[in-house]
């Protein structure tokens, strides 16, 4: 069991890194455009405002997930759905 947890802890960070990359160079782009006196407390309070939506929306999702079982193929569907939407509208000439 604990290494079922472990490896589930695993895949989860090892998501979260990859989808952030993308993220931190838009966000880096954006700063740039901060004056710099200005650039620690704006991207301070940022990474704070990030870090408790993302904890108050996986902690509300979790919970309506386990209230409606029917959601998670559902949300697995929708996101198979846009995956393929992306795949072919990248490849339509």
């Amino acid at each position: 069991m604990t290494r079922t947890i472990l490896f589930s802890i695993a895949a989860i960070a090892f998501t979260d890194i990859a989808l952030q990359l993308d993220n931190a160079l838009a966000i880096s782009s954006v700063a740039s455009t901060v004056p710099p006196q200005n650039r620690l407390p704006i991207l301070a309070g940022g990474v704070l405002l990030a870090a408790l939506c993302l904890f108050g929306f996986t902690l509300l999702g979790s919970q309506v997930i386990d209230r409606f079982a029917w959601l998670k193929p559902v949300a697995g569907l929708a996101l198979f759905v846009i995956g393929g939407k992306l795949v072919y509208d990248y490849f339509r000439p």
